[in-house]
């Protein structure tokens, strides 16, 4: 049976370095006078070699009492949005809606971690120590055992009450 042919050689090459453009300009924008009351564009940052800044110019813009970095914003014009809003803010008034009152029984993530803290305590520590004083220190191992409980159950919720705070 003949050998296949080798297949033909690919050339491969660097993808280009510029986007191809979908949809090109229909021509130059109308250059239409800007209004008096328009905002300025802000001229992004400006490059240091062009304007130094200088200290004794800052200290000289400071002491016209102009602002020193933009103009203020102009300001919003009312619309029927406007109206609308406020229209909805005076019904929700006069139904009640934004009148907060506090929950006399509203017990806080802190309060509830406390007082769980002082429940096991009283629930775990007390009958281990109980148990401690009643099997006394000549018998080490149950002692032991129990003080070391009351050790590790106490550092691990004075841990979780007030130090692990994740509420």
């Amino acid at each position: 049976m003949p050998d296949e042919p080798d297949p033909p050689r690919k050339f491969y090459g660097f993808k280009p370095t510029t986007f191809a453009i979908a949809n090109p300009r229909s021509g130059a924008a109308p250059d239409a006078p800007a209004p008096a009351d328009a905002p300025r564009a802000d001229p992004g940052i400006v490059r240091v070699d062009e304007q130094r800044i200088d200290v004794r110019e800052l200290n000289r813009l400071a002491a016209t009492g102009q602002p020193l970095l933009s103009s203020t914003p102009a300001p919003v014009r009312e619309n029927e949005v406007h109206t609308v809003l406020r229209d909805n803010l005076a019904s929700a008034n006069a139904a009640g809606l934004n009148d907060v009152k506090l929950n006399p029984n509203y017990v806080s993530p802190q309060q509830r971690r406390v007082r769980r803290f002082w429940l096991v305590i009283f629930a775990f520590d007390v009958p281990l120590g109980a148990y401690a004083w009643w099997i006394g220190h000549q018998q080490a191992i149950p002692f032991a055992c129990a003080v070391g409980g009351i050790g590790f159950v106490t550092g691990r919720l004075i841990w979780e009450t007030f130090f692990l705070n994740t509420d």
